[in-house]
């Protein structure tokens, strides 16, 4: 929401009637009651279904043979009421813990090459986004040959036992001050080693959980040297040799490109200016969100590999890429001839036309420091013209 909900449904009405300037003919008090009997779990089937038929139909990206996923957590300020307080909790921020605001903790699992979101999940704040993870597992249609990127913030034996139970392959990054073999192959100068994990015993109910005949895992963890000195303990499923660490060190680089979505999602998106002040609202701006995100990805993705081609063949040139603010851009201007009008074929051919003319380089190489600030939650009150 850039503009108050009066403006922006005037403006909706005034495209469907094919006029020049924004008609008046429902009200936002309207709008209010006729969203509360809109169920959010639509916006989720929508965005399933797209997925799917782009995983059926399309030559989509791989990396030998693995879909390449990634799974990250990230937090939304949400509006002050009493709906969103009761459904996502209240908590204290400040040196005194005394500014009390409603978070959301989101997670999504996101992939890194095709640029598509598998399953998103929002829930209050206090909840640990390796909860929503094993939500998840269940929840996504894994195919054969998947591999999950995790950072330091998931790995323990029992996920990576159920990723093995799941056959699902993984690249995860350690933190190397609390797992004991990590310490040990540092001491002794080591860099590549298999290790069998045993799973604890909180967490035995797994093997029975998985109808297992052993509670073992087998990793190999690898510690790759950074450009600036420092060191990456890396923990992966792929114990054949044939990965060698630099491709490894590449694969989880690849992780970035969910760093990448949530700038998309919450810069470019402008997902926190929520469109109500329920819980309700929430979870329809967030799921509507993802499924817009995916709608752009998949069009975007048969121009995405022309530029990549045509990149390709000129080597006397830095390589290039779509400009994907652009794209979600150009898609929500388009919603109404899309979905509405179902002009598809004239907003495709518009699509390719502006995605051509606004390529930039792609620089891999490039690193800038993180500049945390402080945000403050946005306002409801007041919306630009």
């Amino acid at each position: 929401m850039q503009r108050s909900i009066q403006r922006e449904l005037n403006s909706f009405f005034g495209k469907i009637s094919d006029s020049d300037y924004s008609i008046q003919k429902v009200t936002k008090g309207a709008l209010t009651q006729a969203r509360a009997k809109l169920k959010y779990n639509g916006f989720i089937e929508l965005s399933d279904s797209s997925v799917e038929i782009f995983y059926t139909d399309a030559p989509y990206l791989a990396w030998d043979k693995h879909r390449v996923l990634a799974c990250d957590g990230s937090t939304l300020q949400l509006p002050n009421s009493k709906s969103i307080a009761e459904e996502f909790g209240v908590s204290g921020f400040g040196p005194k813990a005394d500014v009390k605001h409603s978070l959301a903790r989101i997670s999504l699992v996101y992939d890194v090459f095709n640029l598509v979101t598998l399953n998103a999940k929002i829930a209050p704040f206090k909840t640990h986004e390796t909860t929503l993870l094993k939500e998840q597992l269940s929840e996504i249609k894994f195919k054969e040959n998947d591999l999950l990127l995790l950072d330091r913030g998931y790995p323990s034996i029992a996920l990576l036992y159920e990723l093995q139970q799941r056959e699902i392959d993984f690249c995860v990054r350690l933190k190397d001050d609390w797992w004991n073999e990590v310490n040990q192959m540092l001491q002794a100068g080591e860099t590549d080693k298999i290790i069998t994990f045993t799973l604890p015993k909180k967490d035995i109910e797994l093997q029975e959980k998985f109808n297992a005949s052993h509670h073992t895992v087998i990793v190999r963890l690898v510690v790759i040297e950074l450009e600036n000195g420092s060191k990456e303990i890396l923990c992966t499923s792929l114990v054949d040799d044939s990965y060698t660490l630099e491709d490894l060190k590449w694969l989880y680089h690849k992780r970035w490109n969910i760093e990448e979505a949530y700038k998309l999602f919450k810069q470019r998106a402008n997902i926190e200016s929520f469109s109500g002040k329920t819980a309700l609202s929430v979870n329809q701006d967030f799921y509507a969100a993802i499924f817009m995100m995916n709608m752009c990805a998949v069009m975007s993705f048969p121009i995405e590999q022309k530029v990549r081609a045509q990149s390709k063949q000129n080597t006397h040139q830095h390589p290039k890429q779509i400009n994907r603010t652009n794209a979600l851009a150009l898609m929500n201007e388009s919603i109404v001839g899309v979905f509405v009008k179902k002009k598809i074929k004239n907003f495709l051919k518009t699509l390719d036309h502006i995605l051509h003319k606004t390529i930039e380089i792609v620089r891999p190489n490039r690193k800038e420091p993180r500049n945390h600030k402080i945000k403050k939650p946005k306002s409801m009150n007041y919306k630009v013209l």
